[in-house]
């Protein structure tokens, strides 16, 4: 029990970290760069892909090696923890096929110093998954809470 419910411990931590970063884009990312100009947009992305990137990763693999590993230890609340890897898994088919390659363009003009004839289509085709990313991740967060709660019981 103790086993299960450190492992659902960090990876609601892991899952939380990804939610709070999309919510924040959703909520408060798009709106403001709708404000500025298309080389600010750019650079300003670019920038924060170039090293969130790197270093959100390690957030999603807290995540999900969490829950897999509290279904080991489960006996009750496997099912949500399941259900939680299973939305992570699809959140990560979301980012890697729409939002990832977009990361990838503006990061390379960031670093360029240039800027993309094409910079707000890019960053609308990103902002196209940012809803479903934030839904994905924010189900994640409930089902292993849930999980958690079931474990204590």
């Amino acid at each position: 029990m103790i086993g299960q419910m450190i492992s659902l411990a960090f990876a609601l931590l892991g899952a939380a970290a990804v939610y709070g970063t999309d919510v924040f884009f959703c909520v408060v990312g798009r709106t403001a760069l709708a404000h500025v100009s298309d080389a600010a947009l750019v650079e300003t992305m670019g920038r924060l892909h170039e090293v969130a990137d790197r270093r959100m990763p390690v957030f999603g693999v807290i995540g999900i090696v969490g829950a897999l590993a509290s279904i080991a230890f489960s006996t009750v609340s496997w099912p949500w923890a399941l259900s939680a890897v299973a939305a992570q898994v699809l959140w990560i088919v979301v980012y890697r096929s729409v939002a990832a390659p977009v990361n990838a363009e503006l990061t390379r003009h960031a670093r360029a110093g240039s800027v993309p004839a094409d910079a707000r289509a890019l960053q609308a085709r990103w902002d196209s998954v940012i809803v479903p990313r934030v839904v994905l991740m924010g189900f994640v967060v409930v089902a292993l809470a849930a999980a958690l709660v079931r474990s204590a019981q």
